[in-house]
């Protein structure tokens, strides 16, 4: 397997045994003392030393997890696993030390490419420990539960007069004290609710969870108990009640597939027609037919026809009532509802799968996903953009801006802005953040790439979106010292550098010498030359053309006795391309090609698809087994033979540096970690584990 490489600080060398016994007055010594027993629970234990450094068990332990995907996976391999790893990890570490004695880190090529990742990672990085983690963690605390509610909304723009806002929040309040009064709180999100919706669903938002709702909303229902009513809320749409029906443990997400039957029309003649077609099908369900068969043969949605009905997973909320509700109350996979009645038509729906609720490992990539989209992410980062420039020293000249602004027309600034720039004030700075000045005319060119349409009050959008600018430009300069900020960025900074250092120095001491070095190779070849042989192999010509009357010709010359060098002269001159190609086959290739090989000698099979184009292979004969040529078997030889220069190069190392290894030190290793019922075995007892490469 490919291992991670995980730079580790060298710690201090333990040396054990070394105080010499007291020496008794007689003209003899006493016998040594024995060596005292070791800890091996110590995580300062040495379990590799080399020069002067030592690899300690803990050490160890964190390379391993990292190679393997975390110390959970870690605890439950086997002791051989471990010990094949330390010494891997120690070639690892010996050939990068190596690297770094012979000035390859000094390399001007190597040290921009270290720049350019660098700048690649902080971001991404940095975004997912100052913004995401957080995000991502509460998302999943509140996706472990489903919430029922309902809302009544009064919309008012988040820019709003003051004196809207205030008409606003006093209508939100006033229909509060009604339903404090006794009115049902359905029946007001009916009559007032300025939520589209509230037409036809009187404000029932159903259950939803985490990521689902606007972050205000969302946190004001899940803070409040069953039957009661939270609010005025406000939100970017305005003012809401919000009212908890109910809170159940989330509903693991299901896979379900469906048969649906539309109405054609609108009469009562057309959902008859409907209705009977779905019945038929469900009769003959009932008769042993198979699901997938009959939704690919006669259901009206095609996209999930073509692949048996089936819908994918999805989650409570996901699909339209009922069908939602139906699907989620079938029990077990294989179940198929009664016939279900949708705005779309007829539906028969069968449960395919259910899903247990991830751990917070598994569902992290997902919910990470979901985060990016969330407005809540864009104004978390926002607001650390902020913190990290006031962190670095933040300063802003709102008299310069205002003195800017003052030269446009209020009702036209967005315009006279992005056509005529600030002038002779665009080299004036109007904020620093730390030793980092921004001028006017910077953001005259953020302004013109990145604004878009001006709003009532354009002022107030532009000072808006100068704060954005400098947040964001606040983000940018939190990266910049990040690795001396952050030990885990540093580390994964080295650790691409030592995977760098190691590929250079491979290459240098081991694959471009084995590939040079042609007599050596010839040697090693003829030295182990009973390895090289072809099997018997069948010969296959393979005839190749996107064109289906191109090799329907071609077929028809076949079977008239024309030979492959006369046919591709005779279409040399054509529009249609057609290419030949000889293949040499042992074995099954799991490929179109496969159909030639049970075919007699100047047999062909039919045009066949391969791949984007279409092919004709002619079984033209058997090659008998044979030993290969030094040229054929060439690249064998040269993987083969830098195995043996890997490994006096290694030897060489360990020499060089005085390497030493105590594999029986790891008996303890991920201690704490391993499950109660796991027995650690030792090196020899067959385990397959990702860290013995098997």
């Amino acid at each position: 397997m490919r291992y991670a490489l995980l730079r580790f600080v060298p710690a201090a060398l333990l040396v054990i045994g070394l105080v010499a016994p007291a020496l008794s007055g007689c003209s003899g010594s006493r016998p040594p003392a024995p060596e005292p027993e070791l800890d091996l629970t110590d995580p300062d234990l040495p379990v590799a030393t080399y020069a002067d450094e030592a690899l300690t068990l803990s050490e160890f332990e964190d390379a391993y997890a990292t190679a393997v995907g975390g110390r959970t996976t870690a605890a439950n391999d086997s002791l051989g696993a471990y010990q094949d790893f330390l010494e891997r990890y120690v070639n690892f570490r010996l050939k990068v030390r190596q690297a770094y004695e012979i000035g390859l880190d000094q390399d001007s090529a190597l040290q921009a490419e270290m720049a350019s990742y660098r700048d690649q990672l902080a971001r991404p990085y940095f975004t997912d420990q100052a913004v995401l983690d957080a995000i991502v963690r509460d998302l999943y605390e509140k996706q472990k539960e489903e919430i029922s509610a309902a809302h009544i909304l009064v919309q008012v723009a988040e820019d709003a007069p003051a004196a809207d806002t205030l008409a606003a929040y006093e209508k939100i309040t006033a229909l509060r004290d009604s339903i404090e009064a006794g009115m049902p709180f359905d029946e007001v999100a009916f009559r007032h609710s300025e939520d589209p919706s509230a037409r036809r669903n009187r404000g029932d938002l159903g259950y939803f969870t985490g990521g689902r709702m606007i972050e205000p909303f969302e946190n004001a229902a899940y803070a409040t108990p069953v039957g009661e009513i939270a609010g005025p809320v406000r939100t970017r749409f305005g003012y809401h009640l919000l009212y908890v029906k109910d809170r159940r443990p989330r509903t693991p997400d299901i896979r379900a597939s469906h048969i649906l039957i539309r109405l054609q029309g609108q009469t009562e003649a057309d959902s008859a027609a409907a209705l009977e077609t779905i019945r038929q099908i469900q009769d003959r369900l009932a008769a042993g037919e198979d699901f997938a068969t009959l939704a690919r043969l006669y259901s009206d949605d095609v996209a999930s026809g073509r692949r048996g009905g089936d819908l994918g997973f999805f989650g409570p909320g996901r699909m339209v009532q009922p069908f939602d509700a139906v699907a989620f109350s079938l029990e077990n996979p294989g179940d198929v509802s009664d016939i279900v009645t949708t705005q779309f038509g007829y539906h028969l729906i069968r449960l395919e799968e259910r899903q247990t609720l991830p751990t917070y490992e598994e569902a992290y990539e997902e919910l990470k996903r979901t985060a990016n989209q969330l407005p809540r992410t864009a104004l978390r980062r926002q607001q650390i953009g902020v913190q990290e420039r006031e962190a670095a020293g933040f300063t802003f000249d709102s008299t310069l801006v205002a003195r800017a602004l003052g030269r446009f027309d209020a009702d036209s600034l967005f315009m006279q802005i992005r056509r005529d720039g600030f002038g002779d004030l665009a080299g004036e700075t109007f904020a620093t953040i730390g030793d980092r000045a921004y001028t006017l005319g910077e953001f005259h060119e953020h302004f013109v790439r990145n604004v878009g349409r001006p709003g009532a009050d354009q002022a107030a959008q532009f000072y808006a979106e100068v704060d954005t600018y400098l947040a964001n430009e606040g983000f940018a300069h939190a990266l910049e010292g990040l690795e001396e900020r952050d030990p885990d960025f540093r580390a994964l900074l080295e650790q691409y550098v030592d995977g760098v250092l190691l590929f250079r120095i491979s290459e240098d001491s081991v694959w471009t010498p084995a590939a040079q070095d042609t007599d050596g190779l010839r040697a090693y070849y003829e030295a182990h030359a009973d390895r090289y042989r072809w099997p018997e192999r069948k010969r296959i010509l393979a005839f190749t053309s996107p064109s289906d009357s191109m090799l329907t010709m071609v077929a028809a010359d076949l079977d008239a006795g024309d030979g492959p060098d006369a046919i591709l002269a005779r279409y040399a001159d054509s529009v249609l391309t057609l290419r030949l190609d000889t293949l040499y086959v042992a074995d099954s290739t799991n490929s179109p090609v496969d159909q030639a090989l049970g075919l007699g000698v100047g047999e062909r099979t039919d045009v066949v698809p391969e791949r984007s184009r279409l092919a004709v292979y002619v079984l033209d004969g058997i090659e008998a087994p044979r030993a290969k040529t030094f040229e054929e078997a060439r690249a064998e030889v040269v993987t083969q033979y830098q195995e043996v220069l890997e490994a006096e190069w290694v030897t060489r190392l360990r020499e060089r540096y005085d390497a030493r290894t105590y594999p029986e030190r790891l008996v303890e290793a991920f201690r704490e970690d391993r499950p109660v019922e796991h027995q650690l075995t030792g090196p020899g007892d067959g385990g397959t584990t990702p860290a013995s490469g098997q």
